[in-house]
């Protein structure tokens, strides 16, 4: 019981840290600056099937696993196309964290799905 409530208590300092708000504030920088790559994925791949993921992939210049597209469940495919946005995002942004490009995506997702 300690253990959990040590790491609830490192947590709780992470979130009041200058190290957190840095992070959420380059991911609110970052949504607008991803919503035309998530656009664009999105309209290339209204259907998720196999032959848009790959044609997506192959607009962006990126190498794509034919064999992972057909095999990846349709309820599941859209890991695929965030992996995409990510990867098209750190090559317009160098240098920051995947996590916070993969973070401003899956925002500016939910922002296309919530409008």
């Amino acid at each position: 019981m300690n253990f959990i409530k040590n790491w609830f208590s490192k947590l709780l300092v992470f979130f009041r840290s200058g190290k957190a708000e840095a992070a959420f504030n380059t991911v609110a920088d970052l949504i607008p600056k991803v919503l035309p790559i998530v656009q664009m994925i999105a309209a290339l791949t209204p259907t998720k099937a196999d032959d848009e993921i790959l044609n997506a992939f192959s607009e962006y210049g990126i190498p794509a696993n034919l064999a992972q597209i057909r095999t990846t469940p349709a309820d599941q495919r859209g890991y695929l196309l965030l992996q995409l946005a990510t990867q098209i995002a750190s090559k317009r942004f160098p240098g920051i964290a995947t996590n916070i490009l993969n973070s401003a995506v899956q925002l500016a997702v939910t922002g296309i799905k919530a409008g």
